[in-house]
């Protein structure tokens, strides 16, 4: 999800294909143990990062992206993150997640979350993490 409007510039909110990019991190003998663990690893920092410069060539400069983070877990339509047809409800997320949003644009170069974890046998649990805000220069 891209913020940017009435901002000074373009920042993202960034979630990972979790799929392919936990077979690229295979392939790299990456190891790994939940979808928080994987996106907040550099090494998949760095290939984000590669793909947001290539996409910011093709844009206007005041269009490029100058920060974004990489989240925690996936946009959720059972959370109301979404509609089951995948559209962001952008009203939503900007209040879900607004001290990432604030963290884009305040310098800082991490924000502390709390996420809710479900894990594939169904239970689940609490996490506390931090997750990195990036710079493109």
């Amino acid at each position: 999800m891209a913020v940017g409007t009435e901002r000074d510039f373009v920042t993202a909110l960034i979630v990972m294909d979790y799929g392919n990019v936990g077979n690229w991190a295979e392939r790299r003998g990456l190891g790994y143990t939940t979808f928080i663990d994987l996106s907040q690893k550099q090494e998949v920092y760095d290939l984000v990062q590669q793909a947001v410069s290539e996409v910011n060539e093709s844009l206007p400069p005041n269009g490029r992206i100058r920060r974004f983070v990489l989240m925690h877990k996936e946009f959720d339509a059972d959370e109301e993150e979404m509609t089951r047809s995948r559209k962001l409800k952008r009203s939503v997320l900007y209040t879900k997640y607004d001290d990432i949003i604030t963290g884009l644009y305040n310098g800082t170069d991490r924000v502390e979350v709390r996420a809710t974890v479900q894990y594939q046998d169904g239970s689940t649990s609490v996490v506390e993490t931090a997750v990195k805000i990036a710079t493109l220069f």
